[in-house]
C-alpha cells in the first residue's frame, strides 16, 4: 500500500492552532486547503455574495423582466449530473417565482454538447410547448459561440450561465454568468454549474423583492440538498464557498431524512418496536 501524504502551508496550519483548533485537526484542515477557522463556520450568512459575480445584476433584470412579460423560458440543461440538479434548481425556483418555464435535455449522441445550432432549432421549432422567447444554458454555453448566433438570428435572447473556462471568444449572449470569465472577480473560481445557477436563483429573488414583485418570501435553502449533489459529483475542489454550499445542502438532506424517518414509524405515530434500528 502506498500512502500519500497531502502537503500544507506551515502558515495555514499555525493559524488553525493559535485559533484555538487541535493541532491533528489542524493539520488535516490545513492539507486540505482551510488557511483560518474562519473557513470552519458554515452558515448560509457566510457565503460570498452573488453580487460578486460578473453579469449577475443583468442576469437578474433580464429574468425578472421575462417574468413580468410573461415570456417563455426555456433551460438548456446538460446530462450529467451536475446539469440535471442545475437544472432542477432554475426549474423549481423560477416556477415558484412565477415563470412560464421549461427545460430541455440534448440527446448527446445526436446533438452533442451545449447549446448548438442545432439544439437551438429543436428548441425553436416548439416541441416544448411553443418557441422560446429565452434560452437559459446551465453547466454549458460559454463555448457556444455558433449556437447562441443562431438564437439570436432567429429572435432568441440568451442568458448564459455556466462554470467552464472559456474559449478565446465568447458568445454574443444577453448575459454571461460564470465566474471563470475575464473580469469576474468572484473568489471561488471552483464554482459548479448547480451552484452558478444557484447563485443566479438568489439575485433573481433580489431583485423581484426590490420591485416588490416577490409574490411570497421563498426559502431558496430548500433547494441546497440539490446544490451539494452536484457539486460533489462534478468534483469540483472544496473550496471554502463550495465546503460552505455542501455543509447546507447536507444539512438539508439529514434534516429530511430525520424527518422522512419519524413519519414512516411503523402505525403512523406509534412507537417503534423494541430492538427497531432507529
Amino acid at each position: 500500500m502506498n500512502i500519500i501524504q497531502r502537503s500544507y502551508q506551515e502558515t495555514h496550519r499555525r493559524a488553525l492552532v493559535e485559533a484555538g483548533i487541535h493541532p491533528l485537526l489542524a493539520k488535516i484542515y490545513a492539507a486540505r486547503s482551510i488557511r483560518s477557522a474562519a473557513e470552519l463556520a458554515y452558515s448560509a450568512a457566510t457565503l460570498l455574495p452573488p453580487t460578486q459575480l460578473k453579469g449577475m445584476e443583468q442576469a437578474a433584470a433580464l429574468l425578472a423582466d421575462a417574468i413580468h412579460a410573461g415570456r417563455r423560458l426555456l433551460i438548456i440543461a446538460d446530462y450529467d449530473a451536475d446539469g440535471a440538479t442545475a437544472c432542477a434548481v432554475g426549474m423549481r425556483a423560477l416556477r415558484l417565482f412565477g415563470a412560464n418555464v421549461d427545460y430541455l435535455v440534448p440527446d448527446r449522441f445526436k446533438l452533442g454538447y451545449g447549446l448548438s445550432p442545432e439544439l437551438v432549432d429543436l428548441a425553436a421549432s416548439g416541441s416544448k410547448g411553443g418557441k422560446p422567447d429565452l434560452l437559459i444554458t446551465v453547466d454549458n454555453g460559454i463555448a457556444s459561440v455558433e449556437g447562441v448566433a443562431r438564437a439570436r438570428a432567429l429572435g432568441i435572447g440568451t442568458l448564459i450561465t455556466d462554470h467552464h473556462l472559456p474559449g478565446a471568444e465568447l458568445p454574443q449572449a444577453d448575459c454571461i454568468v460564470n465566474p471563470n470569465q475575464a473580469g469576474c472577480t468572484f473568489p471561488s473560481k471552483a464554482l459548479a454549474g448547480v451552484g452558478v445557477m444557484f447563485y443566479v436563483m438568489i439575485a433573481l429573488r433580489a431583485q423581484l423583492r426590490q420591485r416588490g414583485a416577490l409574490k411570497s418570501e421563498l426559502n431558496l435553502g430548500a433547494l441546497t440538498d440539490l446544490v451539494a449533489l452536484g457539486t460533489i459529483a462534478d468534483v469540483v475542489p472544496l473550496d471554502a464557498n463550495n465546503r460552505n454550499l455542501v455543509a447546507q445542502g447536507l444539512k438539508r438532506i439529514r434534516a429530511r431524512r430525520r424527518a422522512s424517518t419519524s413519519t414512516s414509524s411503523p402505525g403512523r405515530g406509534s412507537t417503534p418496536p423494541a430492538g427497531s434500528p432507529t
